[in-house]
This record gives C-alpha cells, structure tokens and sequence, in this order.
C-alpha cells in the first residue's frame, strides 16, 4: 500500500511538471539597455526578459493605447463624423503637446481620429475622440479607468487620454505589456498600428505618418509597428510587436534618456530584435 501511494504520488509531480514545464523559448540577455523598464514576451505570452516591470512609471503617451482601444469598441461606426472644436487646438497647442495636424472646425472620422492617436499621437485626435464618444475627456477617462479594472492593472490609473503628465496618471510596464497585448489582438487595432501612413481628408488632404518609422534606419524590418511617447518624467518609451522568424514578440520599454536626439527607445527594440 506505501508502494502505491508512493506511485501515485511520483505521479502527480511528475504530471504537474510536464503541463507546467516552462517555456522552450531561452530566456534573452539584454545587458546593456537604455531604458529604465522594460518586458519582453512571445506570442503565447511567456516572459523572456525583464527589468523593474512591476516599477510604477509614468506611461506618456503608451496612453494612446488604452484611448485608442476603448474608442474601438465604443464606437458602432468608425466613419461617423465629428468637428474638431476651436478650444482642443488651442488647449494642446498651448501645452505644447504632439498634435496629427488638424485643425479647428475640421470635419473628421472616428477612422481619422484613431489614426491621428496611434500613428501621430496627437493629442488633438483623442480630446476629440473623446468628446464624441463620452461627451468629454473626464467621461472618457472614466471609461478607461473602467478598462484598466476589468484586464486586472492593477499598477494604472489614468488621468487623461493623451499621457501629458500628471502625478495620478501611472501604470507599470508589465500592466501596459497587458494592455498591449490585449489591444493587438483587435484587428482593427492592429491594422492602424502597423500602417505607416494614411491621408485623411479633412477638407484638404493630411498625411498622417506613425511617429516610430522616422527614428533610424532598419527599423521597418524589426518592428511591425509601435506606439511611442515621451515627456520628461516618463523618458522616451516604446511599446513594439517585434517580427522574427515568423514569429511574434511584444517588447514594451519606458525611462529611457530623452528627448529626441538619439532614440534610445528604438535602440532598445532593436537590440531586442538582434538577440532573438
């Protein structure tokens, strides 16, 4: 009988470890990176490196994300119209915030709107988006808090719907990783994110072009796509869908030196790619 226990028990063990035996996937060394934090995760998920994940940071404009991501399921027509108010241009542009280039009085999609979030990071696109959605931003961000709660970030609270600094306004990078890898798996989503440009027509035509593609050579050939951001408090950061053998990877980075001179950021994506 202490035979058979002991059989079942080796049993046991041995069953757990095989459906719970960790990933194939080498854990990847990354030594000398720029950013302050950072995870990087395969498709499934699984982590293959991290630095100060957990730490509380400012997300900037990693915002645009969760913007962008709670207008797409919010709204029941991306090509619904709506006017781009006087008082949002002159609101950001006195805060000397990213804009997408619109212009008080234009006429504009939600479609427009999302590009000009996660392409151009214009805070001109989600103070729009939220008013049309929400009524305001402080309904739209309540709404995103919402969000937050129900994918279990814990480390995030938002204040507004752009990233402009605020002390209440913080996540975590492996809450933003969540979100991110939330967020792609929308195919419309993933659609603006991995475009490089679009023209809107708003009346004239704008050209929208995604902020990561400019910052240094070889960069298209790593990364699919990406949402940047940065301000002083929160660094340069990047959260990036990397494309390496036919597979996927989600490396999301903050704190990084900045601002624009250098893009340590993208530097820090790349090095990713080369140690896959």
């Amino acid at each position: 009988m202490k035979k058979f226990i002991l059989l079942c028990c080796i049993g046991v063990v041995a069953s757990y470890f095989y459906f719970n035996k960790p990933s194939e996937q080498a854990v990847i060394e990354l030594p000398s990176l720029h950013s302050k934090n950072a995870l990087l995760l395969n498709e499934n998920g699984d982590v293959l490196y991290e630095k100060n994940a957990d730490a509380i940071i400012y997300p900037a404009s990693l915002t645009k994300i969760m913007t962008a991501i709670v207008a797409i399921e919010a709204s029941e027509d991306l090509q619904m119209q709506t006017m781009v108010a006087p008082q949002t241009i002159t609101e950001f542009t006195a805060q000397n915030a990213s804009m997408a280039g619109f212009k008080a009085g234009d006429l504009v999609t939600i479609e427009d709107l999302l590009y000009g979030t996660l392409l151009a990071s214009g805070a001109d696109a989600t103070a729009t988006l939220a008013n049309v959605i929400a009524g305001s931003e402080g309904e739209f961000v309540a709404l995103m808090n919402d969000k937050a709660r129900e994918l279990g970030l814990a480390d995030t609270h938002f204040a507004n719907t752009s990233g402009l600094h605020d002390a209440a306004h913080v996540s975590s990078v492996r809450d933003i990783s969540r979100l991110f890898r939330y967020a792609i798996e929308n195919p419309y989503f993933y659609q603006i994110l991995t475009t490089k440009s679009y023209t809107t027509y708003v009346p004239d035509e704008l050209t929208i072009a995604s902020t990561l593609y400019s910052k240094m050579p070889g960069v298209a050939d790593a990364i699919v796509g990406g949402k940047t951001g940065y301000t002083p408090e929160a660094g340069l950061c990047l959260a990036s869908v990397i494309e390496k053998n036919d597979a996927l990877f989600i490396f999301v980075t903050t704190n990084a030196s900045g601002p624009w001179t250098t893009p340590f950021h993208v530097e820090d994506a790349l090095a990713a790619y080369a140690a896959l």
